[in-house]
């Protein structure tokens, strides 16, 4: 022990007499070719590279990876934070490189170019940022990618060096050919209903697919997916949401993800959630630039396109925006699309109950004793029923009023209903005149939702169909 301790010491001694021809300022990495950021450092001690060399071997053989001996160590001075990880990595797609981040291991990254391969750790800390390189010599087995455990809202690494209206950098891979978007595609289940398909008057085609709507126009496809148990459970962390949506969503039926991206928080109460890639389709083996959008309650869409440019033109998208802080209504040429799972109603499709029940309270305390000074309720009922005959029976039950001292009310009719055309439907008698209603379906995993409107008053409501 003692004479391993001197080793130690004197191994210390040796690297301080060293450290001034040792750690020097370096502006770009030999083995990649990478610009590095104004105040870079090469640190080419034993121990430093050692260690640098120890750290890589061991993530390589849990990937089934060879390195190669030599490695680069650099300490990455001046802004730090994920600003200065993420402009590492655009420095690396400049000079080539395609970035693709090892499963579970969100600081690690295979770069590729040409025939070279290269394990990449980047790592930023309050103090400074952490660069090692070594090159891969062999791959035993296809390493497991996947986006990272943790996501967190990064700042395009585009917006220090691109003019305000220019298209981040990000993503700048380009497609040589135009591709047809196809992705695992899933035919419209038997449901019953007899519109499946619409075109709407922009050129936009939306087809029921079992797990979401697609909706398509020239190159570029969106699905808006269905609600499901996983993505709609209440998670107040913004940054486990993303996570949690992009690999359940999207992660399953991709591989190969680079050019990784988090778009910055909106600056709204009403969050939007922005996150990109390219991507290989398992189905079909065709690259594409696939964006996962959210906003407030919207439903999860998927944005899938040749590359970043035709998203942007064919979404109307200014994808510009996402160099620097993203106002809330930027998004609005995105979210839009949650309103194409609108599907016309036919006569047919109505026969059965449809119901929709309300329900609500306000708790009332008395301003200058703080007691309790009652509840006040309120909760309705309304019923549809269409027989096949054309005829119909409507309801309405309502209560409402302090608990004590509740108030009940109802109403009825019957009659005739038709369909003027495929968004409307008229009733004969209601409340003692005839009324005509907007109407439509949306879809979700197995069942329709039937929106009705008064055209004389009020917005829409959601009946579901009685089994």
């Amino acid at each position: 022990m003692q004479r391993f301790t001197v080793f130690v010491f004197l191994l210390f001694l040796t690297e301080l007499g060293f450290s001034q021809s040792k750690v020097t300022p370096a502006s770009r990495s030999e083995l990649s070719g990478i610009e590095l950021p104004t105040g870079s450092k090469q640190d080419k001690r034993i121990l430093a590279t050692a260690s640098a060399k120890t750290l890589l071997d061991m993530i390589a053989k849990d990937n089934q990876i060879t390195l190669e001996e030599n490695v680069e160590v650099f300490t990455l001075i001046g802004v730090v934070g994920a600003g200065t990880v993420d402009q590492t990595k655009l420095a690396a797609q400049k000079a080539g490189w395609q970035l693709t981040s090892l499963a579970g291991q969100t600081k690690y990254w295979l770069l590729k170019k040409n025939s070279t391969t290269l394990l990449m750790y980047l790592e930023s800390t309050k103090r400074d940022t952490q660069l090692y390189l070594s090159v891969v010599k062999s791959v035993d087995a296809q390493p497991a990618i996947a986006v990272p455990p943790a996501l967190t809202d990064t700042t395009s690494p585009a917006q220090n060096n691109q003019q305000p209206n220019s298209v981040p950098e990000i993503t700048t891979q380009q497609e040589t050919i135009e591709q047809k978007v196809v992705t695992n595609p899933t035919p419209a289940p038997t449901s019953g209903f007899t519109f499946t398909t619409i075109n709407f008057d922009d050129g936009w085609v939306s087809t029921v697919h079992e797990d979401w709507v697609e909706v398509t126009k020239s190159n570029v496809k969106v699905l808006i997916h269905y609600p499901n148990s996983t993505t709609n459970e209440y998670i107040p962390n913004s940054d486990e949401e993303k996570r949690i949506a992009w690999n359940t969503l999207v992660a399953p039926r991709y591989s190969n993800l680079q050019n990784y991206f988090i778009a910055r928080n909106a600056i709204s109460y009403f969050q939007g959630f922005f996150i990109s890639g390219t991507l290989t389709d398992n189905h079909t083996g065709q690259t594409f630039y696939v964006v996962l959008f959210k906003r407030d309650r919207s439903p999860w869409m998927e944005f899938i396109a040749p590359n970043i440019t035709t998203f942007g033109q064919v979404t109307g998208f200014n994808v510009a925006v996402l160099n620097g802080d993203v106002s809330n209504s930027e998004y609005d040429p995105l979210q839009k699309f949650e309103g194409y799972n609108k599907f016309a109603v036919a006569a047919s499709d109505l026969t059965g109950t449809w119901t929709n029940n309300f329900s609500g309270f306000t708790q009332y305390v008395n301003a200058y004793t703080g007691a309790n000074a009652g509840m006040n309720t309120h909760s309705s009922a309304q019923t549809f029923e269409f027989l096949s005959n054309g005829t119909y029976n409507w309801s309405i039950g309502v209560a409402s009023g302090f608990v004590g001292n509740i108030k009940f009310s109802s109403a009825k009719s019957s009659g005739k209903f038709t369909n003027p055309n495929n968004w409307q439907i008229h009733f004969s008698e209601m409340e003692g005149k005839p009324k005509l209603y907007n109407a439509y379906f949306s879809c979700v995993k197995g069942a329709r939702i039937l929106w009705l409107q008064d055209t004389g008053y009020g917005g829409y409501s959601s009946y579901g169909r009685q089994q």
